[in-house]
């Protein structure tokens, strides 16, 4: 047997500690989870009971913290004073102590915070890509440089991965993966596609002839009609540890079959179980069920929304197809072209099981972001701008100075071909996405924004609870997205995007380039949305409807989540964030006056 063997060594252990708690820090100041006192201008103390820490960082006017790097101190030990903060371990149990967290629910956080500790070590390494790659390097291998969510403390807990799994699978270590694949009988399975994509095109699209025949030559050897089973890919994580138990009837009556390792490579995305096949970049994007317990929920494959998957992406083609000012705004809609979803006998039958139970096995086939790209054009993850490497260099950085643009032409251009798209769909269909970074991709030209892409439709995209005529098409699968008020639905932009994207972007905005100030920032983007307004009076009664521009708005929560709600609780439904009271909202022109105004007076005292 192969063990796997630690590959960090301190240094990188204790520069990932000392991150991790810069982060904490922030993230947990901005949840109102701690609270600081401010020593001198720039200096501030953290009580924690028994552990007292010290750190230089600032307040951004919309709330959030930016901790100096290696300014955090331990001044409740004399000898660990003249060293920057590392031991993750005490500041989460001083932290937990201080904050009420139950003894259940700190265990469990210290176990994700492990993992993602280990995680975080291995991005400490000398070897990995610099920002620079992006320039030349596919946006897969881009996805390898990255780490992970911004605003969740256990960004990479990936519990139920042991150390093994996590050199063999996770997005950050770009490692090629190869998948399963399985024949499974049609009385077990449901195939749904859109028009283009029946299952013998799918397969003929996804494979070599030669590969294909084998398939079907070891069903024939078996005395099983192969028209009589659809071919489904399987990462190895989970068929040897929920599949090969869960379906051993299923796999001895001959119901599943084991083909054979696909000859395609693969590499995870940042969702980890989203893979892209690095052997074919025309071939489909497969997401599959990978049921760890991930950045605050198990991630699997839900049945009813895999199901409604494609007709979903029909409509939402067919919007694209009807609609030129939104095909002027160049966005690209990765369909979820096909999928397959597979029942289970036992678990499927009992009402109000844990959520993860009823997202075991299936696929959905999205497309591949290359078929849509130039020749000329490059595309990234927008997770990507949030990114800083080893040196310190920033990804934004690089694509604003290959651009030639000024770091604000920049920025306006990046919020018009990202907001016209969002907000064409919010106010004319009623139509909200959750555009935060790991679901949208950035299309551009020698660093020039050209396009949005947005990809996962089917879990992430709400509507409004009104009867649009523009809904009038929406197949009757879509019964099952959500829906909400219009104020309600317009939070989808301000979370999604203001909150889990922008003010990230932003710290590095003003930060590569401090001649600009907070308020430069949420003004460039204010200014996208009053001009795409006034570009738009046809929709005016819509966009007061959404009111994008109200001066604040419902402050969400997500570490909160897990450490005072739903903690590791087996839940029948996906845990929802914590909503505490409103804040100002950035883009809001009343907001921007006030602290224009706060700025003027500060500057003259």
């Amino acid at each position: 047997m192969n063990f796997a063997t630690l590959k960090i060594n301190q240094q990188q252990w204790r520069a990932a500690g000392q991150r991790l708690i810069e982060m904490a820090i922030a993230e947990f100041l901005y949840e109102e989870i701690i609270e600081v006192k401010a020593l001198s201008a720039g200096r501030y103390q953290l009580d924690l009971g028994n552990r007292q820490y010290e750190f230089q960082g600032h307040q951004y006017r919309l709330g959030h913290w930016n901790i100096q790097e290696g300014s955090v101190r331990d001044v409740s030990h004399v000898q660990q004073c003249d060293q920057p903060a590392w031991n993750l371990h005490e500041f989460i149990v001083a932290m937990s102590d201080k904050s009420n967290v139950k003894p259940f629910t700190k265990a469990y956080l210290i176990k994700e915070m492990n993992n993602t500790w280990l995680a975080e070590a291995h991005l400490f390494d000398e070897t990995r890509l610099p920002s620079t790659a992006v320039l030349t390097e596919p946006h897969y291998k881009v996805e390898g440089m990255l780490r992970g969510h911004p605003w969740l403390m256990m960004s990479k807990g990936r519990m139920g991965f042991g150390y093994d799994d996590y050199l063999s699978a996770a997005p950050e270590l770009s490692p090629e993966v190869k998948v399963l694949w399985l024949a499974v009988h049609r009385d077990l399975a449901e195939f749904r596609s859109t028009e283009q994509w029946n299952a013998c095109g799918l397969y003929q699209h996804e494979f070599d002839a030669n590969e294909l025949q084998q398939f079907n030559n070891t069903l024939k050897e078996k005395n099983l009609d192969p028209q009589n089973y659809f071919l489904i890919p399987v990462h190895a994580w989970q068929w040897h540890q929920w599949l090969v138990p869960t379906y051993a009837n299923e796999i001895v009556d001959q119901k599943i079959i084991e083909l054979n390792i696909s000859q395609d490579s693969y590499v995870p995305m940042q969702s980890i179980r989203t893979l892209c096949n690095t052997s074919n970049l025309q071939r489909h994007y497969i997401k599959l069920p990978v049921s760890i317990f991930n950045t605050a929920v198990y991630r699997g494959l839900p049945s009813k929304r895999n199901l409604a998957a494609p007709a979903v992406t029909a409509w939402l083609k067919q919007i694209h197809q009807q609609d030129q000012d939104l095909q002027k705004t160049g966005v690209i809609f990765l369909g979820e072209v096909a999928t397959l979803t597979i029942h289970q006998p036992c678990f499927d039958q009992i009402e109000g099981a844990p959520y993860q139970f009823k997202e075991l096995f299936g696929c959905l086939w999205r497309e591949s972001v290359d078929r849509y790209v130039d020749p000329s054009q490059q595309v990234l993850s927008q997770a990507a701008l949030l990114h800083r490497d080893i040196s310190g260099q920033s990804i934004l950085g690089v694509l604003i100075q290959a651009s030639g643009l000024s770091p604000l032409a920049w920025l306006a251009q990046f919020a018009q071909v990202c907001l016209s798209p969002l907000l064409l769909c919010l106010y004319r269909y009623g139509l909200a996405f959750s555009p935060h970074g790991e679901n949208t991709m950035l299309v551009h030209e020698n660093g020039v924004p050209k396009a949005l892409v947005l990809k996962d439709f089917i879990d992430d995209i709400n509507l409004v609870d009104e009867d649009f005529p523009e809904l009038a098409q929406l197949p009757v699968e879509a019964d099952l997205l959500l829906r909400h008020e219009a104020t309600d639905l317009s939070h989808f932009i301000f979370t999604g995007l203001f909150m889990v994207h922008y003010r990230y972007i932003c710290n590095v905005f003003v930060q590569d380039y401090p001649e600009y100030s907070e308020i430069d920032f949420w003004q460039t983007i204010s200014n996208s949305i009053v001009a795409f307004q006034q570009q738009h009076p046809e929709l005016a009664e819509r966009a007061e409807k959404f009111a994008m521009l109200r001066p604040s708005y419902t402050k969400i929560c997500l570490n909160r989540v897990r450490l005072f709600t739903t903690s590791y609780n087996d839940e029948a439904e996906r845990p929802v964030p914590v909503f505490l009271d409103p804040i100002a909202n950035p883009v809001s022109p009343e907001t921007l006056a006030e602290w224009s105004a706060q700025q003027a007076k500060s500057k003259a005292g």
